[in-house]
């Protein structure tokens, strides 16, 4: 009997224990200062680790160029995050002075994301993207991706996670010490 009680147990659990997490792919750009710094924070620690309650979480750090980047492997990744310094018309991953990503990577781009899920969510962690590049990422990624961008400055700790099943996140924007909402939402 107990016997039969364990092996009812173990079938009931088998699904869940066997199904495998969805990958979560994050990026992290090249960052050297030791202080005030932006991207390798206990507040992304913890971003970490709240993902990996849902995802199997893979970290890529001080990634410096596009091609470093569009060697990630991110395929099936239902989240992928980028971060980096930005503007209205580009991602700054080496440094806030040069240009890593603009519309003129919008085919590598599209080529990058046809590996992820078709459901995934690609969140640009970085300044004023929402302004601009989004949408190019947007176009990039097709219709079923959905983007998250922020419309302004976004301060170190400026990532909220709302949801992880389905996910979703909010930006906030800090201007001249005023804390907003300021995530654009691409569907």
């Amino acid at each position: 009997m107990l016997a039969r009680l364990l092996l009812a147990v173990a079938l009931l659990y088998a699904p869940s224990a066997h199904s495998p997490r969805a990958r979560a792919v994050f990026v992290y750009p090249r960052e050297r200062s030791l202080f005030r710094r932006v991207f390798y924070t206990s507040h992304q620690r913890e971003l970490l680790a709240r993902v990996a309650r849902a995802f199997h979480v893979e970290r890529h750090e001080q990634v410096a160029t596009a091609d470093e980047l569009f060697a990630i492997d991110v395929r099936d990744a239902k989240l992928l995050v980028i971060s980096a310094h930005g503007d209205p018309f580009s991602m700054h991953l080496a440094s806030r002075d040069v240009r890593t990503l603009d519309a003129t990577a919008r085919a590598r781009l599209a080529a990058f994301f046809d590996a992820l899920a078709p459901d995934a969510t690609i969140v640009l962690q970085s300044c004023f993207t929402g302004r601009g590049f989004a949408h190019v990422v947007k176009e990039a990624a097709g219709p079923t991706r959905r983007v998250i961008a922020a419309r302004g400055e976004v301060p170190w700790d400026g990532l909220e996670i709302t949801s992880l099943a389905p996910f979703d996140a909010t930006l906030h924007c800090d201007d001249g010490g005023r804390r907003w909402d300021c995530t654009l939402s691409l569907r």
